[in-house]
């Protein structure tokens, strides 16, 4: 074999997205994790304050795959202010048998944002309840946006509501999703997004809980993926308490830095009353929720959806024997 391996860009990967296959291999991903299937070691993460931003170093290998993948994306939050992108990145495709690197995927970050926005909806449709009532999105960022071009892929026509910190970011986010001949609407404040969607997506680099448990609707699922690293918060401990149903897509990363492990060190709940989404998705017959349950999935992102999205990206590409 060479020493010269393949450097694929984003302008390669990018027309070949396939959203139904990307959640179907994500959801696949996960129920591998939870079955044990994947080796992959609790991340490695760099944490920045000036400028405030992330690094976050992914790695594993599924049973009995022919090559393993090791991932690093980063976040930087103040980048929009000077005309860059918040997030970058790229995944490095090796071989299992002899150690060599097959392929490097540049990917800007946007595998990673992939896999999160097909985990998201994977994770918003699992226990969702069996209405017509709106999605509500909290955040402005990358996931958000995603988030709303991703949901109707389980959700359909279903209307959207968004709130973020900044006013003119949700109403500009309401707007290019509503162009789509979607119903999208910008809400005033987080309470109304609370009071008019029965399943709600948290996608923020917060540091504190961004609403009150009371605040929340009896019934209501929500879907928070922004505490991916220590230090960040979304959702308050309190809800925890009010929690039917609790999911984590890895308990060892959310104990760690996800909303699960801030509640579990609030005293709000106990460190084994979490469920693994992957079980979930794996199960014959899925929880069946009561009319009143409130219902949380709690996501860190996991080395398994890494795997998955850059082999199937090398998949398509040709890349792999």
């Amino acid at each position: 074999m060479s020493d010269a391996f393949p450097v694929v860009g984003i302008d390669v990967l990018r027309p070949l997205l396939d959203r139904p296959r990307v959640i179907e291999s994500v959801r696949r991903a996960l129920i591998a994790h939870a079955r044990g299937q994947v080796q992959s070691p609790m991340p490695g993460q760099l944490l920045f304050t000036d400028p405030p931003g992330d690094c976050h170093i992914k790695y594993g290998h599924a049973h009995g795959s022919g090559s393993f993948v090791i991932k690093i994306a980063t976040g930087f939050y103040g980048n929009s202010s000077r005309g860059l992108p918040a997030n970058h990145g790229l995944v490095v495709i090796f071989d299992a048998n002899t150690g060599a690197p097959r392929a490097l995927l540049q990917d800007g970050g946007w595998l990673t944002a992939w896999r999160t926005a097909a985990a998201t909806v994977v994770a918003a449709s699992v226990l969702a309840p069996p209405t017509l009532r709106p999605v509500g999105i909290i955040g402005t960022g990358l996931q958000a946006t995603l988030a709303l071009e991703w949901l109707p892929e389980v959700f359909g026509s279903r209307p959207c509501v968004v709130w973020g910190r900044s006013a003119t970011k949700a109403r500009a986010l309401a707007d290019i999703a509503g162009s789509t001949e979607r119903r999208v609407t910008a809400a005033s404040r987080v309470e109304d997004v609370l009071d008019s969607c029965d399943v709600v997506i948290t996608s923020t680099p917060s540091q504190t809980p961004l609403f009150a448990a009371a605040s929340v609707r009896p019934g209501t699922h929500l879907v928070a993926l922004g505490a991916d690293s220590p230090g960040k918060q979304e959702l308050p401990v309190e809800l925890f308490q009010r929690a039917a149903r609790v999911l984590t897509d890895d308990h060892a990363q959310c104990l760690d830095h996800g909303d699960f492990g801030a509640a579990v060190r609030a005293g709000a709940i106990r460190a084994d009353a979490d469920t693994v989404l992957g079980v979930e998705l794996d199960v014959p017959r899925p929880f069946e929720r009561g009319p009143d349950d409130i219902t949380i999935v709690d996501l860190t992102g996991i080395a398994a959806e890494d795997i998955a999205i850059a082999g199937l990206f090398a998949e398509l590409l040709g890349l792999l024997d």
